[in-house]
């Protein structure tokens, strides 16, 4: 065990927050961890590294400290905070068994403030609490409990000083006042595997424009957290009944101590990052968890409530020490826990027969479509540094579709559109390429989840707000194709997009499926079917990236049909691009997986020609894939329903 003092820092106090037991894992590598990279690609994606590297240029004139080490980085702030006023950029300060960075700390006298830069977008500060404005809300929460957790520090190391905690953040209500913004800073890696994001040209007040990043006084919440009421009593765990000193003492001295927490679990350990399941040789937090948790009755391949799609009685369940699914089904008031679609994925998980079920109503949907049928599926991405003057944070930015088209004669074609190229804002091209697809005909347009919807909605705001002439009958086109919200009613185009996945929840199951509905785990269940069996184990004799494959293929051990997203390349450099899941905190960039982290490098990171046109046309394959793999499901049903 390395000597080097175990200190609860700021990301392990966020990590203690959502639970204390992921104090004993972390940053242990005999434990599979999946948020290793996930803060790494959440700001590659999103522009975190920018936001807090253009943060500093709002301070001119601070120092920078880059020593790794925490006796030498505790020195260097020490030396400088003997100043009257200093600006510091990553201040070390320690206390006992805590130690923090200060993003941005800027001493006057005896007053300091402390400055946590955060790649996240806001409003008002209303925002950060309830409607009512006497309780905090829960999607800031984590931020202001990490603004809190450093004030606390920074308040017994520094006794004597007032400190004066800042949040600063994207202001979505500012508009970019130059080009390029989002382009001032490469990132990269040193040759110590640490990030670094050096700027592309010397920064000016010039080329920043307006501040569209706002600094924001949250000691009022600050206090509401020291004081317990961040949260209505009633409605706290037992942790967060504790002190917020309490706490931060608790979990310094079990992480110090490299102590096991006692054992909670609940239904926050679904979505736990320590479960492992995909490397043998690193050990499962979660599994040791539930091990300890539920004893001798744990069974790690056991279907659990976790796998029940919507499900929303797993924390009551868990009171009862009920987990496996046929603990559930041995209740005598099973029923009432379950509606019944989910009913009826317990019954087909557990019966020894796995059968499929395709509802008869389907064949009605599909009597109704006209050919030629178009399946759509756009990448798309939200970045914190707009692209463009008069361009706002954390707009919808679309720079990729595929779209395969399926005649009545079963003729396929296949088309696609990319542009990934660095600072160019790609969006109002991209809806003229789209309707030049599929403004041929009067076909039906299928999508897969309320994404393409929302992603056309935004930008035709977008051209709305720009009012240019040339926009008003892609407006128009986009209205056609979508639905809307007018008030209290629904309002849908004469072509509204059919979403499949929609399909899915009312008509289709297949236990393989488990309680997903996500594309990537309904093309393996479909594929089980004749039909895609014989078209699909040939060479594809249409498509772009994909023609030529064989897209069906036998797994040698469980004799099912492999995944065709596991047929592709997965890997590009240090990004697996088959991913579609990862543990980001902003609902806002979880859609899109890899994808969008590869936009996220195209666009930040420097690369050869080679590297771009190998990263553009493996996203390419992985969208193309997206389309047909609605096509087998499509042409699966039409089998099955003959």
């Amino acid at each position: 065990m390395s000597n080097s003092p175990r200190y609860l820092t700021k990301s392990r106090f966020k990590s203690a927050l959502e639970c204390p037991t992921k104090l004993y894992y972390y940053g242990k590598p005999e434990y599979a961890n999946r948020m290793n990279d996930d803060e790494f690609m959440q700001a590659l994606c999103e522009g975190g590294y920018q936001v807090g590297e253009l943060a500093k240029y709002y301070f001119p004139g601070g120092h920078d400290i880059k020593s790794l080490g925490y006796d030498e980085s505790l020195a260097e702030t020490n030396a400088l905070l003997e100043q009257d006023n200093v600006i510091i950029y990553e201040a070390a300060i320690q206390f006992e068994h805590t130690f923090i960075r200060v993003d941005v700390l800027k001493k006057e006298g005896k007053r300091i403030e402390l400055i946590e830069v955060k790649a996240k977008s806001f409003k008002t500060k209303e925002e950060f609490t309830n409607a009512k404005g006497n309780y905090l809300d829960k999607k800031w929460y984590p931020y202001l409990a990490d603004v809190a957790f450093q004030t606390w520090v920074m308040e017994r190391a520094l006794p004597g000083h007032e400190i004066i905690p800042y949040l600063m953040l994207t202001d979505k209500n500012k508009k970019a006042t130059v080009d390029g913004l989002n382009q001032l800073f490469r990132i990269k890696r040193d040759e110590r595997d640490r990030i670094e994001v050096s700027p592309r040209e010397t920064i000016t007040p010039a080329n920043m424009g307006e501040a569209i990043l706002a600094q924001t006084n949250v000691s009022e919440f600050v206090k509401k957290i020291f004081r317990g009421e961040d949260f209505p009593q009633s409605k706290k765990t037992l942790q967060q009944l504790k002190s917020f000193e309490a706490r931060i003492a608790e979990y310094g001295q079990y992480y110090a101590e490299d102590q096991r927490y006692p054992i909670i679990t609940g239904t926050k350990c679904k979505g736990c990052e320590y479960k492992n399941t995909a490397h043998p040789d690193l050990k499962s937090g979660f599994h040791e968890c539930m091990a300890v948790s539920l004893g001798n009755r744990f069974d790690p391949a056991a279907p659990s409530i976790f796998d029940i799609w919507n499900f929303r009685k797993s924390a009551k369940l868990m009171e009862q020490n009920i987990f496996s699914l046929e603990e559930l089904k041995a209740l005598p008031d099973y029923d009432s826990y379950l509606n019944d679609r989910q009913r009826m994925q317990v019954d087909l998980t557990l019966a020894d027969e796995k059968a499929e079920v395709i509802a008869p109503e389907l064949r009605n949907e599909m009597n109704s479509w006209i050919f030629p049928l178009h399946f759509i599926d756009f990448e798309t991405s939200m970045v914190a540094l707009p692209f463009t003057a008069g361009r706002k944070p954390y707009e919808q930015t679309a720079f990729q579709f595929s779209c395969h088209t399926l005649h009545k004669d079963g003729r396929m074609e296949h088309f696609e559109w990319i542009d990934a190229n660095q600072g160019v804002f790609p969006n109002f091209d991209f809806v003229k390429q789209l309707k030049a697809v599929l403004d041929k005909d009067d076909g039906t347009i299928f999508r897969y989840a309320a994404h393409e919807n929302t992603v056309l909605r935004q930008i035709q705001s977008q051209m709305v707000e720009d009012n240019e002439p040339e926009y008003a009958e892609l407006i128009e086109w986009i209205d056609s194709i979508t639905e809307w919200k007018d008030g209290s009613s629904r309002i849908a185009g004469p072509r509204n997009m059919v979403d499949m996945l929609q399909l899915v929840r009312d008509y289709y199951y297949h236990p393989d499926m488990g309680g997903s509905n996500s594309i990537k785990k309904v093309l393996p269940a479909v594929m089980t079917g004749d039909a895609i069996k014989v078209k699909y184990s040939k060479p594809l004799e249409f498509g772009t990236h994909l023609k030529a494959r064989v897209l069906y293929e036998l797994d040698s051990e469980t004799n099912k049909p492999v995944n065709p997203y596991y047929l592709l390349p997965s890997q590009y450099g240090d990004l697996d691009l088959s991913q579609d899941e990862l543990i980001f905190e902003d609902a806002e960039i979880q859609q899109g997986g890899a994808a969008l982290i590869a936009y996220g490098k195209m666009q930040f990171t420097d690369m050869s020609d080679i590297e771009r046109d190998a990263l553009s046309k493996a996203l390419l394959q992985y969208c193309e894939l997206d389309t047909l793999a609605m096509v087998m499901i499509y042409e699966h049903w039409k089998a099955q329903l003959v």
